[in-house]
């Protein structure tokens, strides 16, 4: 049933104000990362440094010192830039970013569903003569998605082990010591920056972090999460929520029903159980009961929708403005029904995404969706090879309908896919236990391969990282800074957010007040815009009193008018882009200017130490 639309609290995510030495600082390192847009091996090293500055106090003497080795790697990038071919233009900027997350979903889990599906695996290792682990022989080429442009992904937390090649490599037991959780590897993802396994974006230092659906709607972008799992649960949580524990489900689904994504779909009805069955009782273990009162009695500003028909309904034709969607089912879509049961007779992934496209797309200015098959590591962690099957096929049907809705109401000039995952769960290997062994295919064996599980949890190992569409480009020159003994070039899982967040997706400054820094002109000279130090000037205004409508033209903004804010393709054709040679003079002033000022705080440093 769709309920009403009432008018609901709305959600402050004001930032704290930055003192004003650091405010000069994140000036200089704006400028730094706007201006290296050529991503060679020392660009990403001064990337990392960056970002890694942030976290330090700056009266530290760690601070100096890291002030100083940031220096150096700005002057060996500069060296590279200035006699570098031309870089990659600068206004790359997606208008749409679909990111797929297959939760738990390694290579062999992707050769589980190759092998059923065709009888052949794309991504398998084995031996070599000298026995070292090399790509095996009797791969296929790959076909359908698999086939995109292709790099790996590292996955480790601040407080894990971070990825080692060699180790992962040539000591089996490595990869499964110290892994990452989906809390930490979502935040991750989702705002460019690595915290501590269990934290939901938040640094280490307890800082709370801007993920992407943030900073969407600061572009007048539409958002939306979509899940097979609770839609608190912790992927999801990571793009539409901020708490230090991923389990405070209740606080977690209280921000995305009283947040500003436009979509909140996943499972968790408190009145169904995991066989999709009525309970007697409720289970509010993802919702606080009051929050599941007031949502699904429509009582706040979203439509509320359950059944099949609700969300069948949701793909075509007009939509309400914001939606929160649960299935009559309980914590998974059909990974929880009991052994032996029927599949539940409810919704499936790829439904619950063409439903959230249909709303999401309304809006000129375009859009963020995550969409998580997030049972692949349920069915991972309980090494179930029927059930991991289920979840990775309908993960599969999920991903064919966002490329058909890319190409029926899109392009991929305007939009990017990615399909990835968090980390890989379950250690799925060949026949042979505790080692890289092939997984071949078989007929006569369960899920139609030869395999093993060496696992009940998560593993540090690379996961694939597929890409299509705009800013390609980008992510694969992002990718070179880093090589695997056996995948090849890898991101780690910061690098597409922070690009979005700190290049891709900046948010214009307004007017010209001093605090801010200049919006991108024509010839490319901008820099990035900072945060101010009044905290207010972040706050979302407040809703009026004045009743808004629950459906928005399919031709208008999600406000119902046509969007004027959009780029033509002849904007985008006049700008050109910039040589290694232009950026020289201003990372070259930024470059000694962070070398002079870490020198004089390690200098002081040290003569404190010295005199103690």
């Amino acid at each position: 049933m769709l309920s009403s639309l009432t008018d609901a609290p709305t959600r402050n995510r004001g930032f704290t104000s930055r003192p004003p030495i650091e405010t000069f600082w994140c000036r200089v390192f704006s400028m730094l990362r706007r201006e290296l847009h050529i991503r060679c091996v020392l660009h990403k090293q001064l990337r990392v440094r960056l970002r890694t500055l942030k976290g330090f106090d700056l009266k530290s003497n760690k601070f100096g010192k890291a002030l100083a080795a940031t220096g150096v790697a700005a002057c060996m990038a500069m060296a590279g830039t200035a006699f570098a071919a031309p870089a990659i233009a600068a206004d790359v900027s997606p208008k749409n970013v679909i990111v797929l997350i297959g939760d738990g979903m390694g290579y062999n889990h992707l050769d589980l569903m190759n092998a059923s599906n065709t009888g052949e695996t794309y991504w398998q290792v084995q031996r070599g003569g000298d026995q070292k682990v090399i790509l095996s022989g009797e791969n296929a080429a790959p076909t359908g998605w698999q086939a995109w442009d292709h790099v790996g992904q590292s996955t480790h937390s601040a407080n894990s082990n971070a990825y080692d090649s060699n180790a992962s490599w040539t000591d089996f037991s490595w990869n499964a010591a110290s892994a990452t959780d989906s809390a930490a590897a979502g935040t991750a993802m989702a705002t460019g920056v690595k915290t501590n396994n269990g934290m939901l974006g938040f640094d280490p230092e307890n800082n709370e972090l801007e993920n992407l659906t943030q900073r969407a709607e600061q572009l007048d972008k539409s958002t939306g999460v979509v899940s097979s799992v609770p839609y608190s649960h912790a992927t999801p949580a990571a793009y539409s929520s901020h708490n230090e524990n991923r389990n405070a489900y209740g606080e977690i689904a209280n921000e995305q029903i009283y947040g500003d994504l436009e979509v909140v779909f996943g499972v968790a009805h408190p009145h169904y159980d995991n066989d999709g069955q009525p309970r007697e009782n409720g289970n509010f273990t993802y919702i606080n009961e009051a929050d599941w009162e007031a949502v699904s009695n429509g009582e706040t500003d979203r439509t509320f929708i359950e059944t099949t028909e609700d969300f069948e309904a949701l793909t075509t034709g007009e939509t309400p403005e914001t939606v929160f969607g649960t299935p009559q089912v309980g914590d998974t879509l059909q990974q929880g029904r009991s052994e032996g049961a029927p599949m539940n007779d409810v919704v499936d992934l790829k439904t619950m995404t063409e439903g959230a496209l249909n709303v999401l797309d309304n809006n000129d200015n375009g859009f963020f969706l995550m969409v998580e098959g997030g049972a692949i590591d349920w069915a991972g962690h309980a090494n179930q090879t029927d059930r991991d099957l289920e979840e990775l096929q309908d993960f599969d049907q999920t991903v064919d309908a966002v490329i058909d809705w890319v190409e029926t109401n899109s392009n991929w000039d305007d939009t990017l896919v990615v399909i990835t995952a968090d980390h890989e769960t379950g250690y799925l290997y060949g026949e042979t236990e505790g080692d890289y062994s092939s997984m071949v295919p078989n007929a006569e064996a369960a899920g139609g391969s030869l395999h093993t599980w060496n696992s009940g949890d998560h593993t540090n190992q690379l996961v694939p990282f597929f890409y299509k569409g705009a800013g390609s480009e980008v992510i694969a020159s992002m990718a070179a800074a880093n090589n695997d003994r056996v995948r090849g070039d890898y991101l780690d899982n910061t690098d597409m957010a922070a690009w979005l967040l700190d290049e891709a997706w900046v948010v214009p400054a307004e007017g010209g007040n001093d605090d801010e820094e200049p919006t991108e002109t024509d010839d490319n000279s901008a820099t990035d815009p900072v945060d101010t130090e009044d905290p207010a000037d972040t706050e979302e205004p407040t809703e009026t009193d004045d009743a808004t409508s629950p459906t928005t033209d399919k031709d208008g903004d999600k406000n119902g008018n046509k969007g004027n804010g959009t780029s033509t393709d002849a904007d985008k054709g006049d700008k050109l882009a910039q040589t290694g040679a232009d950026a020289f003079l201003p990372i070259g002033i930024a470059a000694g200017t962070l070398l002079l000022a870490g020198a004089g705080f390690a200098l002081k440093g040290w003569r404190k130490a010295a005199a103690e």
